[in-house]
């Protein structure tokens, strides 16, 4: 009898653990910079902190770069992932556990006038 009480127990604790289904935090950078700004860090310590409550969800790092940051598009979103990473580690996320991969040209809503430098930080998804 206790061995069954022991199981539903546990499932029921896994069950919690899983409940949520992720998030996402968009950090913006200004054209040319790969620096964060207040609003930036603000959003690094918020994921950092959804990420340690949720320490068994996977951290994924996808940069963006595009046009209006002339120059080597690829070494600027490697530089902002970077700073991001980094800013993740030091709020105690582990490195290890921070998947970084570059998804490129972005135009939000499909207007190639709207263009955005940012790191998107996926707790979860």
């Amino acid at each position: 009898m206790r061995f069954r009480v022991a199981i539903v127990l546990l499932f029921a604790f896994l069950t919690g653990c899983g409940g949520s289904a992720g998030k996402s935090f968009y950090v913006f950078f200004q054209p040319y910079s790969s620096a964060l700004d207040a609003q930036g860090l603000a959003t690094v310590q918020a994921a950092a902190a959804y990420a340690n409550a949720h320490a068994l969800m996977p951290v994924a790092l996808a940069g963006d770069a595009t046009r209006p940051d002339t120059g080597d598009i690829d070494t600027l979103r490697q530089e902002r992932v970077a700073v991001v990473k980094d800013a993740l580690v030091q709020a105690g996320v582990g490195a290890a556990g921070i998947d970084v991969w570059g998804t490129g040209l972005v135009y939000p809503n499909g207007d190639p006038g709207q263009i955005v430098g940012r790191v998107v930080i996926n707790v979860g998804l």
